[in-house]
């Protein structure tokens, strides 16, 4: 099925997201990419029509988990 270029970059951002909660729960070696795109709520597929590689993935997804970090401190 294809998709629009909105609800693609909003499923680019649920596997951002996932993986940031994911990779500190468990480290960037105790996730999978079928787990972790099943918790995005997508298939595994899909993952590199998004990421080219799971270092891509990883850099983003530090990058978000620090953003929030910042964030919550701002906030504080």
């Amino acid at each position: 099925m294809r998709v629009n270029r909105i609800q693609a970059e909003e499923n680019r951002q649920a596997v951002i997201d996932a993986a940031s909660r994911l990779f500190r729960e468990r480290g960037f070696d105790g996730v999978g990419l079928a787990e972790l795109m099943a918790a995005a709520g997508l298939t595994h597929g899909a993952f590199y029509k998004q990421f080219k590689s799971k270092d891509d993935l990883i850099a983003q997804a530090c990058d978000r988990a620090l953003e929030t970090g910042i964030d919550g401190w701002r906030r504080r």
